[in-house]
């Protein structure tokens, strides 16, 4: 009689990643108008953001929600509207999906107040938060931060690109801070470094284990967050 096989290992549970749309600026150089609802090619920022949340099978988001503090309808429109919603089926975070900063984080706190408004509605092992003025997103975006951070044993993962012409004294090396994937359990230090007046989302990234990623081009990453960026690339 053979000698009993070892015993298979128990394969792993697949990674759950929920996607949150930060849209909760001022838009204080956009004259006061919400970045996320301004027209970008006929079509407004946030809705470009979304449809690049669309990644090749087999990944798909668990969740998907937006953080928004003027205009929740129109938001709701686009979520209704979007390439992962409407061809995916991926489910809304919350219920309306869309969601204003928590009422306990104080006004004009920057983007991360929309981050731990995210943290704290998401379900998933890991959240996903981008930014609305970002309209080039590359579509593998998210499945490659969360290869990086799972090999890497990290709680955060950045994208990081390189500017083909720096700014002199610069390395051209770009950190993209507010376009991160994290561990939703590093949301009790987030909130105990924002308590302690912590407002810089990169600075506070740093304290924590966390990875670059390489993109390229440098252009899927620019913010359109002037009126003169904006036309500018129209």
């Amino acid at each position: 009689m053979a000698a009993p096989g070892p015993i298979p290992a128990s394969p792993q549970p697949p990674h759950t990643v929920s996607a949150w749309l930060l849209a909760g600026g001022e838009g204080r150089r956009m004259q006061g108008q919400d970045k996320g609802l301004v027209s970008w090619q006929g079509r407004p920022l946030a809705a470009w953001v979304l449809d690049s949340l669309t990644a090749e099978a087999p990944a798909q988001l668990s969740a998907i929600g937006i953080t928004a503090n003027r205009h929740p309808e129109g938001y709701r429109d686009l979520l209704a509207q979007c390439d992962p919603v409407r061809q995916q089926g991926v489910p809304l975070a919350v219920p309306g999906g869309v969601l204003p900063d928590d009422t306990d984080l104080p006004e004009r706190s920057g983007p991360m107040a929309g981050i731990l408004t995210a943290l704290r509605h998401s379900h998933s092992e890991w959240v996903l938060v981008l930014p609305c003025d970002t309209p080039r997103l590359p579509h593998e975006l998210w499945p490659k931060l969360l290869q990086a951070a799972v090999q890497a044993k990290a709680d955060i993962a950045v994208p990081v690109t390189q500017d083909m012409a720096p700014a002199a004294g610069s390395d051209g090396t770009r950190h993209h801070w507010v376009c991160a994937l994290m561990r939703r359990r590093v949301l009790g230090e987030m909130h105990e470094a924002f308590v302690n007046g912590e407002r810089k989302i990169g600075r506070w990234t740093q304290t924590r284990p966390w990875v670059g990623v390489c993109f390229a081009p440098e252009t899927d990453f620019q913010n359109m967050n002037t009126l003169e960026t904006l036309h500018g690339r129209d």
